[in-house]
């Protein structure tokens, strides 16, 4: 086990975790608590605090309000400025601000559009959206629609404009096949986006925007390694990361472990978030209902901060 990381258990009984850097060396963790509802569990430098709560996920569509799906996506668009994206009951795409602590809920922006002509026919999210963002104030959301094709919205800090679709999957000039979800998006400084998934066999691709054109999605492989005894197996590894030029090899980060240690699985996929250079938080839920956080920084685990 290569960097086995350092897990604490950072809230218990909940589910759906995303998280977004928030601030300079800050993160805020959203997630589902035991009643529906939506959780806030802000960090720094590796320490968190209690989860509060937003309530249960509402989003207004004219007079009345319809429910929220989870998982909710979250992004930053300035310190201490997240936006919140979702998919509404029929597909519609919904937005709300957390400034500080002010929330002012969920708004339904509506459904992408199939155009025919001068006809638009609303088709829904298929998705749970997911959000990044290259510049303060903006961020672009990416979504699945139907028959599996990515779409991608951009938003100016007032307006959405209306869904494009990026296609879906080719490899190695074979046929269009549809985009699997869960994605992720990630901004890599100002110009670029990753938009990850998980390919038919398995294994990871990527997609990315160079600051002028999208390319095509590329296999990163399968997350597995030879096994020390046997290295004509495979054995499955959960870890990757790219260090400017080159994507390293899959290697284990490890698990948290009870007082007595004995392992404890996690039991979904885990999610990541860069607050600074080589400074990543990672969180996942574990088979005993909690969530665990730690902190990388690029060659294995960090200390924890000083008093």
């Amino acid at each position: 086990m290569a960097n086995p990381l350092r897990w604490s258990a950072i809230a218990e009984n909940v589910s759906s975790p995303v998280a977004a850097a928030s601030g300079e060396r800050r993160v805020t963790v959203f997630c589902r608590g035991p009643a529906g509802e939506l959780l806030v569990i802000g960090g720094e430098r590796g320490e968190f605090q209690p989860p509060t709560s937003l309530g249960v996920p509402l989003a207004r569509d004219g007079s009345t309000t319809v429910p929220v799906d989870w998982p909710i996506g979250a992004c930053a668009t300035a310190p201490g400025e997240i936006q919140l994206v979702a998919r509404g009951p029929e597909g519609e795409l919904v937005h709300g601000t957390l400034r500080g602590t002010e929330w002012g809920g969920f708004e339904s922006i509506g459904s992408p559009a199939a155009w025919f002509g001068s006809v638009g026919v609303p088709m829904g999210l298929t998705s749970a959206p997911v959000a990044c963002s290259l510049l303060p104030g903006t961020m672009d959301v990416f979504a699945l629609g139907a028959s599996g094709v990515l779409l991608h919205s951009p938003w100016d800090g007032k307006e959405f404009a209306e869904f494009e679709s990026l296609g879906g999957v080719v490899l190695n000039g074979g046929p269009d096949s549809p985009v699997l979800p869960p994605i992720s998006a990630t901004a890599c400084g100002i110009r670029s986006i990753a938009i990850a998934t998980r390919g038919a066999r398995g294994d990871l691709l990527v997609k990315w925007w160079d600051g002028t054109k999208w390319t095509p999605f590329a296999s990163l492989g399968l997350a597995a390694e030879p096994d020390q005894l046997y290295p004509a197996v495979k054995v499955p590894v959960p870890h990757k990361w790219w260090d400017g030029k080159d994507w390293t090899g899959f290697e284990s980060v490890g698990c948290p472990a009870t007082p007595e240690g004995a392992l404890i699985p996690f039991t979904a996929a885990s999610i990541a978030c860069a607050w600074g250079k080589f400074q990543l938080d990672v969180f996942a839920r574990g088979s005993d209902g909690k969530l665990y956080a730690a902190t990388w920084s690029g060659s294995g685990p960090i200390a924890p901060p000083q008093a």
